[in-house]
Order: C-alpha cells, then sequence, then structure tokens
C-alpha cells in the first residue's frame, strides 16, 4: 500500500533523515519509536506532503498504492488529505482554532470534500462523534476546543481524521498528552478502526509500551536513520542491536517485570 524507497529528507540541503525504507500492507500497524529529534515525525510529514520550513524529499521515492506522491500537485494533495490519507496530531485541540467551536471547524472539513448542505455536514459530524463514543455529541459540536478534556480533543481529532475511512491513518504521538487510562481508550480505539475498516496506521511514539500493545513492524530511529527494524516479536525478544536493547531497558519495571 505505501513503500518509502531510500528516502531523504533535507532542510536548506542538510539531510534530517537519510536512507529510510518502509514497504506497509494494507491493514498493518507500524510504530516509529527512538528518542527526540530522531525524525520519527519528519517521515510521516514527508508521507502526507506536509514538511515545514522549507524541507523536502531531496532522494528516494514515495509510492502509495502504486502512484508517486513526490509528483503530486497542491490540487491532487487537497484531494488525497483526509481522505485517503488523514493525520492525528499530537494535541488534536491544540490545532484547532480555539476562537472556533468545534462543529464549525468540522462541518467546513466535510464540506471541504463532499458536495453536501450544511445541515447534512453537521450531521455527519454528529455521527462521527457517535462512532468514537462521545457522550453529548451535540454539546462537543458547539464547543470550543478549550472546553473539551484531552481525550475528548484527541478522540474529536480521530473522528475527523476517519470521517472518509482512510486507507492509512498517520498519528503523532497521539497518546503522549493523555493520562494512561485515557492513552489506553484511544489506543483501543485505533484498533478497532484498523479491524472495522483494515485501515493501515503508522504511529510514531515514545512509549514502547504502546508500540509493543497496538504494533505489527516497529522501526526503531536514531540520527535520522533506521537502527533497527522488524516484528514485534523480534524487536522486543530478539533484536541484538545495542541502542534497541537500551529503549527496552528504559522502560519502568515492576516487581522485576517490564511490561512491553
Amino acid at each position: 500500500m505505501l513503500k518509502l524507497d531510500n528516502v531523504t529528507i533535507s532542510y536548506k540541503n542538510v539531510p534530517t533523515v537519510q536512507n529510510f525504507n518502509l514497504d506497509m500492507k494494507e491493514g498493518q500497524i507500524v510504530s516509529l519509536v527512538g528518542e527526540s529529534g530522531s525524525g520519527k515525525t519528519t517521515v510521516i510529514r514527508a508521507v502526507l506532503g506536509l514538511l515545514a520550513g522549507g524541507g523536502k524529499v531531496t532522494e528516494g521515492s514515495i509510492t502509495f498504492e502504486g502512484e508517486d506522491l513526490l509528483s503530486y500537485t497542491p490540487e491532487q494533495w487537497r484531494k488525497l488529505r483526509g481522505s485517503d490519507i488523514s493525520m492525528i496530531f499530537q494535541d488534536s485541540g491544540a490545532m484547532m482554532n480555539p476562537t472556533r467551536k468545534v462543529g464549525k471547524v468540522f462541518t467546513e472539513y466535510i464540506l471541504t470534500h463532499e458536495n453536501i448542505s450544511k445541515k447534512e455536514a453537521w450531521s455527519k459530524g454528529i455521527a462521527m462523534l457517535e462512532r468514537m463514543r462521545l457522550p453529548s455529541p451535540d454539546n462537543i459540536m458547539e464547543s470550543y476546543p478549550f472546553q473539551l478534556s484531552g481525550g475528548m480533543r484527541q478522540r474529536v481529532g480521530i473522528a475527523m481524521g476517519m470521517t472518509y475511512q482512510p486507507k492509512l491513518l498517520l498519528a503523532d504521538e497521539p497518546t503522549s498528552a493523555l493520562d494512561v487510562t485515557t492513552q489506553a481508550q484511544i489506543v483501543r480505539q485505533m484498533m478497532k478502526l484498523r479491524d472495522d475498516y483494515h485501515t493501515g496506521i503508522i504511529v510514531v511514539t515514545h512509549n514502547l509500551g504502546v508500540a509493543a500493545y497496538m504494533s505489527d513492524y516497529i522501526v526503531v530511529m536514531k540520527n535520522g536513520r533506521m537502527e533497527d527494524q522488524g516484528t514485534r516479536e523480534y524487536i522486543l525478544k530478539e533484536s541484538k542491536n545495542e541502542y534497541t536493547r537500551k529503549l527496552l531497558e528504559a522502560v519502568p519495571s515492576r516487581g522485576g517485570e517490564r511490561y512491553v
């Protein structure tokens, strides 16, 4: 479904990510793990053509369902984003305009992809919030982002991202700003999306527990390069890579057991 072939991403001609490779199948969940600044978010932003600050792919190719994304026009990107490929940000509420109500933003998002009335778009937004098991979706649509809890804002972000059942969902630290209980709920919700719609998911996370729980395949990154990669079982139990072992050893233990 998605293939990154020897991708190098540069800012002002200085390589930030080098020789990144990934061959992802439909319905697969892939986690990118590693320390801050290792290039995880840069990779998923490149997939969606959203590199900030003049960043660009200087080598390699990115293909989605056989199409070269790097050759896309702005109009092609507009049609792709939010339909076939969607993104959930670290704090979805922070990505919304704080002066506009959730319903206004949500319906506007739907109307950019569908030629329907505002009333129909509003109803579709409510239906998606209900699907995310959010209580009182009417009240949420009439709320400003700052009036919602972190978990509720994140569910709104997922609801928006899943409106058109994308084939690929990019999640940038979707649980890091949440408490542990809410993290577990969001992770289960994302896995249910994969089960219900066969959506492929790339998750950027610092949390090896999250990666271990939900991933089919894990890529370990360090200093803009792929340090290690493999199935969940390989990374957690078989890998001899020194950096991977250090990451695993950094997970807190309880009673001598590490729960990853």
